[in-house]
């Protein structure tokens, strides 16, 4: 009879830690619960980033769009300025050619 109330002791002790094992190592509600939150914050803040990024992207193109038509704008204006000057060298070779006259 010793044993077999040996063997019950060994047994029971063996399940009682195991069980006090399995319970200390469980997540709380609430840890379950600020995990979560951290989870949807993380979640949250990659979207933002998400969207920042494509924010940026979009005004960078923006911008190297409104440097290809600043670029395009300031040679039109150099060939108006070079066609000016070719004319303005015309009206002074006729003016002198009518006053040689």
């Amino acid at each position: 009879m010793d044993i077999r109330k040996n063997v019950c002791m060994v047994m029971g002790l063996v399940l009682s830690l195991a069980l006090a094992f399995s319970l200390m190592s469980c997540a709380t509600t609430d840890q379950m619960n600020k995990l979560e939150q951290q989870v949807q914050q993380a979640s949250q803040d990659a979207k933002d980033a998400k969207a920042l990024a494509q924010d940026s992207s979009h005004q960078a193109k923006q911008a190297d769009a409104a440097a290809v038509r600043a670029e395009s704008a300031a040679d039109a204006a150099a060939a108006s300025a070079q066609k000016a000057e070719d004319m303005a060298s015309k009206a002074e070779a006729i003016f002198n050619q009518q006053m040689k006259k």
